[in-house]
Order: C-alpha cells, then sequence, then structure tokens
C-alpha cells in the first residue's frame, strides 16, 4: 500500500510540474490560473523552437470542452522576435493545448505539450471538469485518444493513464463518471489488471443503474474491450436490440449486414434499406469508433447501378455526399470513363458538375473524421484533396466541352497550389490562355512548366509560337528553349537515372509487327533498344505515349537506336485493328510489335511473362533499355506524369546505355 501511494504522490508531483512546465520561455500566458470562459493572452517565442526564423507562424489550438475535443485556429501577430495571440476559452473548457506551426514545421514542446489546465470556478484548488481528463487522453493516441499528429512518439505509461483518468472521476464524478466511464475502465484494467475488475464491475453496476442506451453501449464496450465477456457482451447486445430496435447498435447491425454482402444487386439492397431505415445522424463519434460510414453506403448505390448505366442516384444522393464519398465517386465515374474515352464527355459533363458543386459548398466545413484539423488546416488539406484528384480532370473535361472560361479559372486555382507542378494542368493552362489571347501569361505559364519539366509536345509548339510573335522568326529557338531549362534539375535527374543501373541478361524474343514483318532480337545487336511493354486498356501507357514521342523524334535520324511498342496482354479478336486505328488517330510514329500467344491460351502476352520473371516484375507501363551489347541497362515504369521529364529520362537513359560496349 505504501508502495502504491508512494506511486501517486510522485505522479502527482508529475502532474503539477507538467503544470508548471507548460508555461515556460518559449510559451507564456496570463492569467497563469486561468478559469473557463476567460480570455488568456498568449505570448510565444520560436527562438531555440524548430519554428526559429520560420515565417508566417501559425497557432492552432486543441480544446477538450465537455468531454469532446474541438479545434480552433488561434490568431497571431508578430511582436519583435516574439508572437502575441488573445484566446477565449470555452465555458466548458478543462484543458487547451496549442501547436505552432510554419509550413512542414511544428512545435509542440519537444513532445512536453504547452498546455493550459483551467481551474475550477467553485473550488480553486481543484481543475476544472475535462482538465485532467483532457491532459491524460491528449498523451494517450497510442490508445485511441488525444488529438491525431500532436505527438510523434510520446505515450504515457497506463499508470499515468490510470492516474489522471482516476482524479478526474474522483473531482468530478457528476460530469465523467459516465462519459469517460470506458477509458476509466481500461485506465484501472491497464493499471491494477484482475484486482481492478470489482471496481470496473461498480462502474458497469452504476451505469445500468442510470440506464439509457448510450449507457448500455459503455458497459458493451467495456466487456468486449477490456474485460473480454464475450458472452456477457452478446447477451448485453440482445437487450439493446430488443429496447432500442432504432437505436445505435442496431443501426451498427444493418450497416454491417450491407457491408458483409457480396453480390453486388443484394448489395444495393440492403444499403438502400439502410439509409432508409437510419438516416444519416449526428453522432459521428460512434461512427468513428465502430468504423460505420455512410460514405460506403452512398458509393455501393451510385457505383452499382452506374456499372448498369444509371447515373441518376448520383443527382439524389449527391446533397447527402461527404467530400470522401464525392472525390471517390469522381475518380470512379467521371475520370476514368474520361480518361479511358468510355463515354462521351458531353454526357459525364453534367453530373461531373453536380459533384464539384457539392464539393464546393461543403469547402468551409471540416468533416466530422477531420476533427482535429483547425478550419485554416482543413481549407488547406481540401485544396490539397481536389488539386491532386479532381481539378486536372476537370479542367480538361471543362476544356473539351468548351466551357473555357469556367476552366480557365479552376485552372488558375488549381495553379495556386501546384505552382506548374503537374503538367496535364500546365497543358490545360497554357492551351485555355492562348486561346483567350492572354499572350503575356502564357509565356509566363511556358517558361515556368519547361523550367520545372512540366510540359507536353503541345506546349513546346505553342512557345515557339509565342517566341516567333515577339521574334518574327523561329531562328534561334532551340537555342532559347535550352536557356529555359533547370540545369540543377537535370543534374539531379542524372545522378537518379545512374543509381538506376544495372546489367542483366535479355531473354530472347521474336515478334511480329504491325506491318506484319519479323522482328528477331537477336538481329538488333550494336543497336541500343527501347522496347516498351503496353496496352489498349492500360490509361498510363497511353499517357505516357506524348514523351515517348519526344524521344522517338529525338532520335529519329539515328540508325542506331531503335524503339519499338509492344502491345501485351490483350484479349479478344479485334485487338490488333484498335491498336492500328489508335496509332492513326493519334499520328503516333512507333513501330509496333504484337506480344506473342501462347498455345492454347487467349492473352498475347508471352514475352512479356517472361521478361517479368526473368526480373520479378510486374504492371505496364514497362520501359527496357537495352545496350548494344544485348544486355538490360535500365528498366523504367514510364510514365512521369510529364512528357518531357519522360523524354528526358528516355534519353538520359538510351545515351548512357548505348556509351557500353
Amino acid at each position: 500500500m505504501l508502495k502504491k501511494l508512494s506511486v501517486l504522490i510522485i505522479l502527482s508531483l508529475t502532474g503539477l510540474y507538467s503544470l508548471v512546465s507548460a508555461q515556460d520561455k518559449h510559451f507564456t500566458f496570463e492569467p497563469v490560473t486561468p478559469k473557463p470562459g476567460e480570455t488568456v493572452q498568449i505570448t510565444y517565442d520560436p527562438a531555440g523552437t524548430p519554428l526559429a526564423g520560420k515565417k508566417d507562424i501559425k497557432g492552432i489550438v486543441y480544446s477538450y470542452n465537455n468531454y469532446h475535443w474541438q479545434t480552433y485556429d488561434l490568431p497571431m501577430q508578430q511582436s519583435g522576435n516574439v508572437y502575441k495571440a488573445s484566446f477565449t476559452l470555452d465555458k466548458e473548457c478543462g484543458l487547451a493545448a496549442f501547436k505552432f506551426k510554419a509550413g512542414d514545421s511544428t512545435d509542440t514542446d519537444n513532445e512536453k505539450g504547452y498546455a493550459i489546465m483551467t481551474i475550477d470556478p467553485e473550488h480553486p484548488g481543484v481543475n476544472a471538469a475535462g482538465a485532467y481528463a483532457g491532459w491524460g487522453l491528449l498523451r494517450s493516441q497510442s490508445r485511441g485518444y488525444g488529438v491525431p499528429g500532436y505527438y510523434k512518439n510520446l505515450a504515457i505509461s497506463d499508470t499515468a493513464f490510470y492516474y489522471w483518468m482516476n482524479n478526474e472521476v474522483k473531482w468530478h464524478p457528476q460530469e465523467a463518471s459516465q462519459v469517460l466511464a470506458v477509458p476509466f475502465a481500461q485506465s484501472l484494467y491497464a493499471y491494477q489488471k484482475d484486482k481492478g475488475v470489482p471496481r470496473i464491475d461498480r462502474v458497469i453496476a452504476y451505469l445500468y443503474k442510470v440506464g439509457g442506451e448510450d449507457n448500455l453501449m459503455r458497459i458493451r464496450q467495456i466487456y468486449m474491450g477490456t474485460l473480454n465477456r464475450k458472452q456477457s457482451a452478446d447477451s448485453l447486445s440482445d437487450i439493446i436490440l430488443a429496447k432500442y430496435p432504432k437505436g445505435s447498435l442496431a443501426r451498427l447491425k444493418a450497416y454491417r449486414a450491407f457491408t458483409s454482402e457480396r453480390k453486388p444487386d443484394q448489395m444495393m439492397i440492403k444499403a438502400t434499406g439502410f439509409l432508409k431505415e437510419f438516416p444519416q445522424t449526428t453522432d459521428a463519434e460512434f461512427d468513428i469508433q465502430n468504423n460505420l460510414s455512410y460514405t460506403n453506403a452512398y458509393q455501393a448505390i451510385i457505383l452499382i447501378s452506374a456499372m448498369k448505366g444509371d447515373y441518376s442516384p448520383i443527382e439524389k444522393y449527391v446533397p447527402d455526399l461527404p467530400i470522401s464519398a464525392l472525390i471517390n465517386i469522381y475518380y470512379k465515374l467521371i475520370q476514368i470513363p474520361h480518361d479511358r474515352k468510355d463515354l462521351p464527355d458531353t454526357k459525364l459533363l453534367p453530373y461531373a458538375k453536380m459533384l464539384v458543386s457539392r464539393m464546393e459548398s461543403v469547402k468551409n466545413t471540416v468533416p466530422a473524421d477531420y476533427w482535429y484539423l483547425s478550419p485554416s488546416e482543413w481549407h488547406e488539406q481540401y485544396e490539397h484533396f481536389l488539386v491532386t484528384s479532381v481539378w486536372p480532370t476537370h479542367i480538361n473535361l471543362l476544356r473539351k466541352t468548351e466551357n473555357y472560361n469556367e476552366a480557365l479559372a479552376y485552372a488558375e486555382r488549381a495553379e495556386k497550389s501546384l505552382n506548374y507542378k503537374k503538367a496535364s494542368v500546365n497543358d490545360d493552362y497554357a492551351w485555355l490562355l492562348n486561346n483567350a489571347k492572354q499572350y503575356q501569361k502564357l509565356n509566363e505559364v511556358l517558361v515556368k512548366s519547361i523550367y520545372l519539366n512540366q510540359s507536353s509536345p503541345e506546349m513546346l509548339e505553342l512557345l515557339k509560337e509565342d517566341y516567333v510573335r515577339n521574334n518574327k522568326s523561329d531562328q534561334g529557338f532551340d537555342k532559347y528553349l535550352n536557356t529555359l531549362k533547370n540545369p540543377e534539375l537535370a543534374a539531379k535527374s542524372a545522378e537518379e537515372i545512374k543509381a538506376m543501373k544495372r546489367n542483366d541478361d535479355v531473354p530472347d524474343w521474336q515478334m511480329t509487327g504491325l506491318d506484319g514483318k519479323v522482328v528477331k532480337f537477336s538481329q538488333l545487336r550494336g543497336k541500343t533498344v527501347v522496347l516498351d511493354f503496353w496496352a489498349t486498356w492500360c490509361v498510363p501507357c497511353k499517357a505516357s505515349f506524348p514523351g515517348m514521342k519526344l524521344a522517338v523524334e529525338h532520335y529519329k535520324n539515328d540508325p542506331n537506336v531503335a524503339f519499338y511498342f509492344v502491345d501485351t496482354e490483350e484479349r479478344g479478336e479485334a485487338y490488333k485493328q484498335q491498336v492500328a486505328q489508335f496509332i492513326k488517330d493519334n499520328d503516333y510514329p512507333f513501330h509496333i510489335l504484337f506480344d506473342n500467344k501462347k498455345s492454347g491460351t487467349k492473352q498475347n502476352d508471352e514475352v512479356y511473362e517472361r521478361i517479368c520473371k526473368a526480373y520479378s516484375i510486374s504492371g505496364i507501363p514497362m520501359k527496357l533499355i537495352i545496350a548494344p551489347n544485348g544486355k538490360l541497362r535500365f528498366l523504367s515504369d514510364g510514365y512521369k506524369g510529364s512528357a518531357t521529364a519522360l523524354a528526358d529520362e528516355i534519353i538520359e537513359m538510351v545515351e548512357f546505355a548505348r556509351k557500353v560496349q
């Protein structure tokens, strides 16, 4: 008993030290012992922290209010070498934790945390409701509590976790006993193991006495997660379902019934029934804890219907869709068919606009599963989501359907985040600017894109036109183009390519070309050979072709470099005609070879299968760069997102390979 008392005394002193050390040379506040609802004056000094010398330092507040976390931005003003802020604590705030950031760097006092624990207005010697729990939970991210990402590695001991939970229940039993029953039971069992079970049973008896579905669900969680009493949990589940047929557990059961279904038609029926019987609630905490996602229900209905050619559920459900569902549905029902040209853009456009309109309407609402982001952080995350997964396709879709002004507005918005680092957006933006005759801005976009090696053959043509427009001639254009390239980027790329070099044997092969002629590997000795394995169904394969075209044209007058584009992994009878039409439609100067079919198979992958086995690889696009001596020097997955970057990579590899004898 004396040993336990000593531990608690030490912990108590540690707790007091935490309160005092929260205010140090980097982080000070007045009043020193604030009450809930009071305004606190904060000073932050970044000297000696990871943010020393950084600009645009921002503050984030994680406030534990009435036993729930809420996240706020902290407006800060620089005053000399320090930053000052004023923050009004919530009237039910027990603890406020602060994080300071600049760009990708953050400061939480070297894992100690910057925190303010409020004082109980009625009992000055005691912390306010939520203070003890907030401090314990904040530092228990590994247990499923706290603020994601606030600490990188901190995980307090079971003893410390129990200390803070016990203090909360001890000093604020009326407020904490129900809402913290589960983490308290978890902490007690972790600290005392079986010796703590009698007290946990008293917690369970108390929850039974108070009653209500929430408390029964807490008991169930304690049975399942802490005490491992499966039979008790199952019996209680039956009671809850009978007593609350429209409650949380019934909702969870209906959700799991549809997610466990494997037949698409039945899944859609069960998902529709789930949404009808259990409309989306505001109990986001329960949903997050139980992996219950309405997103999955909406997506099941919309995507399964779309497989049958029915896009109408988009219109029905779009007002309810969260941002994660909107992005995923846009990808599957707009981006994929747009990239593959499965459906006309004119058919896709109305649904694309519906989805984007809904995305725009929720941009200022932080989703429940991103509660730990402040409004400004969510805005940054929102823009990142859309600029990486929606805007590139949407801009191109608007451009292709002649919605030029709208496309231009989205392109300008996208570039604020991308800063010309995505070739496809640069390409659309340049085309739109040229179409609008905004030549000054066009030149700026072209120059920046080429400097970052994120451009396309069409952009190079636009640059040439712009050069002629300004110089009345194309004389000196090639020299001018070379001056725009970033030598440091080229040098870095060259070093990375050298690190990829290899010296492997290449399986022998022979294949028949689109022209009907047989090409044998054995007859290509003395040449540097590029084999590009692709298929008509492979979107990234075809997306890499503009860059490959630049590389082919670079060597068009060099008889010692040979490019072969090997069509592989095709099925059906008409793929050769499809390949011929695709090459013709896009005016690609490619020497096409068709992979062989093995006897008794329907797919032409005989050579590629042997290549995969030889090098332990899989997936296309895949490019082999083979030296004149017949040895494999490089493997490249072949799509860098930029035509010019891919062309430069292939050219660099060819030049390295051809020097090997």
